[in-house]
C-alpha cells in the first residue's frame, strides 16, 4: 500500500501493516494478518468480532490525536491505511456490505470541524469501492471516553445511538468504522443499533486497538472455532 508523506519516513516504517482479529464482548483475539479472520470467539461466536489496527504505541500515540483533536484531519489518508481490509470484498460479501462510520455528536463535529470516522470510511471506500452509509447517529453528547474504566464507559454510551437508515440496513453486512478501540463499549452500542434496524451481521474495523493507561491491552488468547464468519 503506497505511504502518505504526510506522516515521515521514521515514523510511518515504525508502524506494522498488520492487525488483531478480536471479540468485542471480551476482547480476547488473535494476532493475525490484516483481513484474515480465521475463526470465532469460543465465548461469543462471531457476531461481534472486530478487525483492529497496530496497537496504539508511539508514534501512534502522538499521531491519531494529533489528527482527532488538533484538526490535522491531512493525517486522514494514512490513518485510514491501518484499517485492515476485511476478506472476500472481491466476491459477494463486498457486493453487499456497506461501510458505516461510528458517528460524533454533533455539536463535538462543530466543535472538531470533522468526524475522524468519516473521513476514514471515505479513504476506505475508495480504496476498497465500498459505499458509506452514514446510517448511525449519537442523540446525546456524553462525556469523553477517555479516561473512563470499561464499566463507566458501557455506562456512558448506553442508548446514545439511533440507526438513520433502516432500508439500506436491513438484510445488509455491515462494516463498522471507528479510528480506535479500547474496551469495545463504543462499537458494542453502535453495533447494536445496526443489528436492531435489520442489519445481517457487523464486523467493525479500527486503524489502531488499545489506549495505556487506559484500558488493559487487549488479550492475545487463542481464538478457537473454525466456521466462517461471512
Amino acid at each position: 500500500m503506497p505511504r502518505d508523506r504526510e506522516v515521515c519516513d521514521s515514523c510511518d516504517a515504525l508502524v506494522p501493516r498488520t492487525g488483531s482479529v478480536l471479540c468485542l464482548q471480551c476482547l480476547h483475539g488473535d494476532p493475525a494478518h490484516a483481513g484474515v479472520v480465521s475463526g470465532a470467539c469460543p465465548a461469543h461466536g462471531s457476531s461481534r468480532l472486530l478487525l483492529a489496527g497496530p496497537p496504539y504505541e508511539p508514534p501512534l500515540d502522538r499521531i491519531i490525536p494529533a489528527f482527532k483533536y488538533e484538526g490535522a484531519r491531512r493525517l486522514s489518508r494514512w490513518v485510514s491505511s491501518l484499517l485492515p481490509e476485511p476478506p472476500e470484498l472481491g466476491g459477494a460479501f463486498g457486493r453487499e456490505c456497506i461501510l458505516v462510520p461510528v458517528a460524533l455528536h454533533p455539536a463535538r463535529r462543530a466543535r472538531r470541524g470533522f468526524d475522524q470516522s468519516l473521513l476514514l470510511a471515505k479513504h476506505a471506500s475508495a480504496r476498497w469501492g465500498i459505499p458509506v452509509v452514514e446510517a448511525l447517529r449519537r442523540v446525546r453528547d456524553h462525556e469523553p471516553q477517555a479516561h473512563l474504566d470499561r464499566i463507566r464507559r458501557l455506562e456512558n454510551v448506553r442508548g446514545v445511538f439511533r440507526a438513520t437508515a433502516g432500508a439500506l440496513l436491513r438484510d445488509r453486512p455491515v462494516l463498522l468504522i471507528d479510528d480506535v478501540v479500547t474496551t469495545g463499549s463504543t462499537l458494542l452500542e453502535a453495533a447494536a443499533a445496526l443489528e436492531g434496524a435489520g442489519a445481517a451481521w457487523i464486523l467493525s474495523l479500527t486503524a489502531s486497538h488499545g489506549v495505556p493507561g487506559a484500558a488493559e491491552p487487549a488479550s492475545h488468547a487463542s481464538v478457537a472455532g473454525s466456521g466462517r464468519v461471512w
